[in-house]
This record gives structure tokens, sequence and C-alpha cells, in this order.
């Protein structure tokens, strides 16, 4: 968490265990490991053991993963692009595949020609490396010889835990956008599964977790006041922290439902709920 630790403001931590109406009822000590270290033992947050196949089966970007890692083993080593992008041919063959559509290209804003037109397969291709899978050498992939092992012998589980960790806790969720603050979202990442888990059978809008959340972080929405194309605070702290946890985080991991209501971008509502396979992946002790 050091990446972020220059946009936020840790002051409400104070190591006690009474609960705290802001926090929902954790402690203060509950959430220094829920923003310090939320894949603890002792962390009130846990990815479920033994995840079994017919579940991992249905995370779209795990499967993408495992595509990427297994075709690199088939090569033996994977030569990038000069500019250290995966070549055409294979992104072409992941988009096809249809586990992640990207809004842009599904919509005729962008057409799908190399990796970095596509988010959700640049993306594939980062956490790989960020998660040690893979290393790079003369501008080629091959996988890291403990993943190999694990990909070869279907350890999915460690696969998985490895993937999301690596997404919520090195990949800078401010990558794809321009929005202020490093920090929103990916600070606290676990509190806001955890409202899931506590509010998440009912179909709510956006915007009740983003309160939730910035009423658990205030300090969180100064980082928007400096920003001179901010002309709302509170909207633009909903937009940043709706569009990096529930569209570009939670719902690659099929967590989550999303429906929107209304045509236009800026004048859609979106609402949440968490996904059939919510409670077989997470679990929380409060």
């Amino acid at each position: 968490m050091d990446f972020y630790q220059k946009d936020f403001d840790p002051t409400f931590i104070l190591m006690n265990n009474s609960p705290i109406e802001d926090f929902e009822g954790f402690s203060s000590a509950d959430m220094n490991y829920l923003v310090y270290d939320a894949f603890s033992p002792d962390s009130p947050f846990q990815i479920k053991k033994n995840i079994p196949d017919n579940i991992l089966d249905q995370i779209p970007f795990l499967l993408q993963i495992e595509y990427l890692l297994h075709r690199i083993n088939d090569l033996g080593e994977l030569k990038l692009t000069a500019k250290g992008f995966l070549p055409t041919t294979l992104v072409k063959e992941i988009y096809d595949l249809g586990l992640i559509k990207d809004y842009a290209i599904e919509h005729g804003i962008t057409k799908l020609y190399a990796e970095t037109s596509s988010q959700p397969i640049n993306l594939t291709r980062l956490i790989t490396e960020l998660a040690g899978f893979t290393k790079k050498r003369y501008n080629k992939l091959t996988l890291t010889k403990t993943w190999r092992d694990k990909l070869l012998k279907k350890n999915r589980q460690d696969i998985f835990i490895q993937t999301f960790s690596t997404f919520a806790q090195k990949f800078n969720w401010g990558y794809f956008d321009l929005y202020s603050s490093q920090a929103t979202g990916t600070v606290g990442f676990a509190f806001s599964l955890f409202l899931l888990s506590k509010y998440g059978e009912n179909e709510r809008q956006d915007s009740f977790y983003s309160e939730k959340y910035l009423k658990a972080f205030p300090s969180l929405i100064d980082l928007f006041k400096d920003d001179k194309w901010v002309t709302d605070i509170n909207r633009s702290f909903n937009s940043c922290y709706s569009i990096r946890t529930f569209d570009r985080f939670l719902d690659y991991f099929n967590l989550i439902k999303i429906r929107s209501e209304g045509r236009l971008y800026l004048d859609s509502k979106k609402f949440i709920k968490k996904s059939p396979i919510f409670d077989d992946i997470i679990t929380f002790e409060n």
C-alpha cells in the first residue's frame, strides 16, 4: 500500500477493538487490517479455501489470465511487439473468447487492433507481470518456474488468489483514468467488499456504496478539491469510486451484477448487487 500513502491520511486508525458506526461496526483495529493487511490470516476479510472449479470457471478475468498463461506455456516464450505489448493476433484471439467486453469497442468508439485498444486485455498482460506469473527478457515473456508448475498442476486456487491480491494491492487503479486521486477505491477495497457482503442481496444504486465508503474514509474527497476540471466534487468522487470498484474490478471477477438505467452516460444510473458466486468466494468475520 506504500504506493498510495502520499494520497491517503490514515488518521482514523487507532488500535482499539471498540465497534465504530462509521466503519459499519468494525473496530479501528479491524479496519487497520482491511486497509493495510487485508490478506492476513487475522483479517476480517477472507477468501474461502478450496473454491471449486465450477465457481472459478465463472470468473472471467481469471479465465483470461489462465488463457494467456497457457498460451505462453504452449509457445515456450511469447515475443512481444517492439513497444512491449502482446502481438495483435493474440489480442484478437483473447478478445474473441468473449470473456470481458470492452465498452468502447462494443459501442464503436474504438476498434480492436493492438493490446492498448482494449483495457481488459492490456490489464491482463500487466497483471501477469505484476503477479510474478511471467518474466520479461529480451522483449519476450516466459512463465516463471513456480507459476508454471502451479499452472500445470491445475492449482487454480493459488492462481486466483495471486491474481486477485495483485489486482487489489499492486495495480494502480488510476492507470486507465484521469481522476486526481490514485487512492480512491483501492484504499480499503476490502471494506467495499464487506459493504457488498452486508447489503448486496438487494439491488442498490452505486452512490449508496460510495457514500458509505466516503463515510469511512472522509479524507479521500479532499483529493478532488484542487482539481480544476471538477465542478461537482461529490459527483466526481462517486464516479471515480464506482468506475474503479465496480466496472473495472468487481465486475471483471463476476462478484457483482450491474444494471444501468438511462441511455446517456452522464445521465445514466447504475445499480449494483452481489453476484450468485460472491458468497462462494468472499467471507467476513465481523
